[in-house]
């Protein structure tokens, strides 16, 4: 999964400027960055959900020209091989548990109904909610709602989980349920790309680490480096310091 040379507007606001970042399949790539740095941008852009004005996109055996109209059956290609995770859960409040992790497969794979079902209960297994099949949103915290919405999203076997800002409404403990979910399957290789302010977790689970401000890639390699106390580049030391408050006196 790749981006080259990148650009979006939004009014006159130059979001991000010939942008160039690859995403290797098999690990997890967590963007950061301060609020309004072009992260949530760039995550959204590799599901469409945001069209660039110019600049490529490749991922498998796509190739869009953002400088042209991209096609309905090209978003829907794409959109079948990521899948998303917002902040806010985006579950369809009229039906129940198991309802919101078949819908994707029945309707858009054409995935017979029992199968999509046996599947879903073994994704709540996965996400720790085994007993929670015929329970509706509205009956769920927030970390269980959001640990459904990454079921849904495994459902529809996506060869990329998009994350974007997944934990940021949740209180430490419930945030902590998700974390989990999310580590196992960076233990497991599923590609990941996650948009997060949580700089603990980040080093955790990274593969990679891109940091991002005022939609420049400032930062783009190995959470190693990234977090080494020695990290020449002192705009990112102060970032850090800041998000872990290594620095309230």
């Amino acid at each position: 999964m790749k981006l080259t040379n990148i650009n979006k507007s939004f009014g006159n606001k130059h979001v991000l400027k010939n942008t160039t970042l690859d995403f290797p399949a098999g690990k997890t790539t967590v963007m950061v960055g301060p609020s309004g740095s072009g992260k949530s941008t760039i995550l959204r852009s590799l599901n469409l959900l945001v069209m660039p004005e110019s600049g490529q996109y490749d991922f498998g055996n796509h190739h869009l020209d953002f400088s042209h109209k991209v096609s309905s059956k090209d978003k829907l290609a794409i959109r079948q091989e990521t899948g998303m995770v917002f902040q806010d859960y985006n579950l369809f409040p009229n039906k129940t548990v198991l309802g919101n992790i078949i819908e994707g497969p029945t309707q858009v794979l054409k995935q017979p109904k029992q199968e999509a079902i046996k599947v879903a209960r073994e994704l709540l297994a996965k996400v720790g909610l085994t007993e929670y099949g015929e329970a509706y949103p509205h009956e769920l915290s927030g970390g269980q709602a959001q640990r459904v919405a990454i079921a849904r999203a495994l459902a529809m076997r996506p060869k990329y989980i998009l994350l974007d800002e997944p934990t940021s409404a949740l209180d430490p403990e419930l945030e902590l349920s998700v974390l989990k979910v999310l580590l196992q399957l960076a233990d497991e290789r599923q590609s990941m790309v996650i948009v997060t302010h949580n700089m603990v977790f980040a080093k955790r689970v990274a593969d990679k680490i891109i940091f991002v401000e005022d939609g420049e890639i400032l930062y783009d390699g190995s959470p190693t480096s990234f977090f080494a106390p020695n990290n020449p580049n002192q705009r990112i030391k102060n970032f850090i310091a800041s998000m872990t408050m290594e620095n309230l006196k």
